[in-house]
């Protein structure tokens, strides 16, 4: 790649091709690099899609070879065009439909996050529908998606609920009809990451996202970038579609307060995870960034380190790729803070997630089990089960 560092891994042949038609203006070797690959590599479809940047691909290699056949690309490409048509249809019907009832509401990720970032709903891939509320209007959002014909994905018993909407952040809903996914969010993400957002400027700062002739609510590009960052750590940053949203959203909102940014990271704790992120971003697309910021996370060795390993990690060949650490260690490396580490710590082993509860629902006196249900989970899950 571009200006790439001697000290870091080396790519696979596959990935930097995807990397370079994710590039937004290539150089004459890149585009050189991307024909010649493409006449003996027909099965890169398939990466593309696990990676989730097939459209973006499609679009570059239509564009940089227009002599080669790839219908197979543009029979993908047009299938995900369609879903996600489909899925921004539904979303701005549910967005009216909360307005409606008065309750407030911010569509993130889909839809909103392709056309802020990419400029093209169909640039993305996404399987769902992602909409924040507020907690207070949690009850009210399930009656309403149920009244128009959503299930939950997870039947709750009355008394599981209360324990349920106080360990999880999200309820999936399914439209039989409208084959849609939905995910209601009352918070960014699960207490049991233990970062904490600030969410009186959530709902008092946002922003728009026009898509046609509706404008829809969404997250400031700030608040976007540190969730982008945040939910792309979460993963361990193994698909490239992450890293993408992320430079793609730095080079779309030219705008962004990177002294707010800075600084509400420090005060989430997140900081060593935005210098991640931007490292990753960096090292794998050339992105330019502002010369005080790069300064920052360049001193950073542990950021250095965990740049390398993920590199490794996801994206290199067999033969110089190391054992994987176990992804809580990798985690735990990505924060800071002690207490924040302690935090994540004692609710990765103990608080119930979204599967403990499909394992099993408990009511709410005996809700103190989950306290021995999850870490036995866990030793079935990687110690136990045969793989």
């Amino acid at each position: 790649m571009k200006n790439k560092k001697d000290t870091f891994p080396s790519l696979t042949n596959e990935l930097k091709f995807l990397i370079v038609c994710c590039q937004t203006n290539p150089f004459e070797e890149e585009i050189a690099f991307i024909q010649s690959f493409m006449q003996n590599n027909q099965s890169l479809i398939t990466v593309a899609s696990q990676h989730g940047i097939l459209p973006v691909v499609y679009k570059s290699i239509k564009k940089q070879c227009p002599t080669q056949n790839i219908q197979h690309w543009q029979s993908a490409y047009q299938q995900i065009a369609h879903r996600n048509m489909l899925m921004t249809s539904e979303l701005i019907k549910i967005i009216h439909l909360l307005q409606k009832n008065n309750i407030q509401a911010l569509s993130f990720k889909g839809p909103t996050l392709s056309q802020s970032t990419y400029g093209d709903i169909t640039l993305r891939q996404y399987g769902d529908i992602d909409i924040l509320i507020q907690e207070k209007d949690r009850s009210r959002m399930v009656l309403l998606m149920k009244k128009h014909g959503y299930i939950p994905e997870i039947a709750l018993k009355k008394e599981t609920e209360e324990t349920f909407f106080h360990c999880v952040n999200v309820l999936g809903f399914h439209h039989p009809r409208a084959m849609v996914h939905v995910e209601i969010h009352w918070a960014l993400l699960s207490t049991n990451y233990a970062i904490t957002w600030d969410e009186a400027t959530l709902w008092t700062q946002t922003s728009q996202c026009t898509i046609g002739q509706y404008a829809l609510p969404t997250l400031t590009p700030e608040a976007l970038l540190l969730y982008l960052c945040t939910h792309s750590a979460k993963h361990l940053f193994e698909r490239l579609e992450w890293i993408c949203d992320i430079e793609r959203s730095i080079r779309a909102h030219k705008t962004l307060n990177w002294e707010y940014l800075l600084l509400e990271a420090e005060k989430m704790g997140i900081r060593r995870i935005l210098f991640l992120s931007l490292s990753l971003t960096q090292e794998l697309f050339a992105l330019k960034l502002p010369h005080d910021v790069e300064k920052l996370y360049t001193q950073d060795a542990i950021v250095t380190k965990l740049t390398q390993k993920i590199i490794r990690m996801h994206f290199c060949d067999i033969s110089s790729k190391e054992k994987s650490p176990h992804s809580f260690f990798l985690l735990l490396a990505m924060r800071e803070n002690v207490s924040d580490k302690l935090r994540f710590t004692y609710r990765a082993l103990f608080s119930p997630k979204y599967d403990d509860f499909v394992f099993i629902q408990l009511p709410k006196k005996l809700s103190f089990l989950y306290l021995f249900i999850r870490p036995y989970r866990l030793i079935k899950k990687y110690y136990l089960t045969q793989k």
